[in-house]
């Protein structure tokens, strides 16, 4: 070769030497825990490894020597690093890994407080550790349920949820436990139902269409119940009967409830809340049981079926329940039976379809059995009632 062919030769050899040991140390670097201290050691190392190099390459008798001694330095310097990166991952294998843990918040110390009934001071632990892990949702509701539970400032637990839902990079699943939980002690407390609503409406603002929305947009339409029960709880009447022991305290006698008017409450409850699901089925049955009216209560049934974010069993119920309805009081098995394909059609190979078809062989006993039931008369005013849908 010529001299001219020698020197590029050796200039390559040399620029692809020194690329690749500047990549060597920059992905050893970039992987290091302490990389002050491994780029202190390349500074070290880089000439003792630029000299073995050049003492390779240049033909001398003592060539083996001047070799030795700074390969023997870099080996006793390097050896560490070199068992880390060969046996690193069996030694991960007892001792963990060189990984350390995911830093959490530590609320046992407040949870040992509030037992001793130091709330005070178990609200002091947790704000601490809110300083630093301030959007833990945990922390938040445990600094809320002392407030409310421990001590009865729902004023308080209501500020510090609000103050959580204010931080950003919150999950929906921690949004809507936080809204839930506070329309839970707004009822609890104060019987708010106003209050509670509007906490549980945000989550329908938050996702709309969603299976969240719509369970909130359930306990809104059940929010009115609320305050019925509370209001039949504190207000009923009771009556002493003398001569009686041990039966003197008892309810006073109400009449027996008029499913017209049943069905009247139902009706108001869906033109205000429609997606209220269980006043809706209620309906459909009134509207069967008591008027035998099936055109009605089928309508309400589809409207339920048709609903998209129901689970599978809600609507296999509903399906079911309108297989009842057409059995029962339309003794029309065909359509019964109809209605039980529908759940093998909309949900193949699960269990809500083999109980279906199971159910498929006692169509005709059933409807056999509701034959021999008498069916109940209906007065001429009952004839006439005229009944709605919700909407019509």
């Amino acid at each position: 070769m010529t001299p001219a062919w020698d020197n590029a030769v050796d200039v390559v050899s040399w620029v692809i030497v020194v690329a690749g040991l500047g990549w060597i140390v920059y992905r050893t670097i970039e992987r290091s825990d302490s990389r002050s201290a491994l780029i202190f050691r390349w500074i070290i190392s880089a000439p003792f490894i630029l000299y073995v190099l050049h003492r390779i390459h240049v033909h001398s008798p003592y060539r083996p020597l001047h070799i030795l001694i700074p390969a023997t330095f870099l080996g006793l310097l390097w050896t560490p690093n070199a068992v880390s990166a060969m046996f690193g991952p069996l030694f991960s294998m007892f001792d963990g890994g060189r990984e350390k843990p995911e830093a959490k918040p530590v609320y046992s110390g407040a949870e040992m407080k509030r037992r001793k009934g130091l709330y005070n001071d178990a609200m002091a632990g947790v704000r601490k550790q809110l300083e630093t892990f301030p959007g833990d949702y945990e922390g938040h509701v445990k600094l809320a349920s002392i407030q409310m539970e421990d001590l009865k400032d729902l004023a308080a637990a209501e500020a510090t949820l609000n103050e959580f839902l204010g931080y950003p990079g919150r999950s929906p699943g921690e949004v809507i436990g936080a809204l839930h939980l506070l329309a839970d002690w707004q009822l609890q407390a104060n019987r708010d139902s106003k209050a509670a609503g509007e906490n549980l409406q945000r989550i329908v603002d938050l996702y709309p269409g969603t299976p969240f929305a719509h369970a909130a947009q359930q306990r809104i339409a059940h929010l009115g119940s609320f305050n019925e029960a509370m209001r039949a709880r504190y207000s009923t009447v009771f009556t002493v009967t003398p001569g009686k022991r041990g039966d003197n305290l008892h309810r006073a006698d109400a009449p027996p409830p008029d499913p017209r008017v049943r069905v009247a409450e139902l009706v108001e409850q869906l033109k205000l809340y429609p997606a209220d699901t269980d006043a809706r089925e209620e309906l459909a049955v009134l509207y069967a049981a008591e008027f035998q009216r099936l055109d009605l209560a089928v309508e309400q049934l589809e409207q339920l079926i048709a609903l998209p974010t129901e689970p599978p069993k809600h609507v296999a119920r509903w399906l079911n329940l309108l297989a009842t309805l057409h059995a029962n009081y339309a003794h029309d098995q065909p359509a019964a039976e109809k209605a039980l394909h529908r759940i093998m059609e909309r949900f193949p190979g699960g269990a809500l379809a083999a109980l279906a078809a199971s159910r498929l062989a006692t169509v005709q006993t059933e409807i056999k059995t509701a034959q021999s039931t008498p069916t109940k008369v209906l007065g001429v005013y009952d004839k006439d009632l005229g009944l709605k849908s919700p909407g019509q």
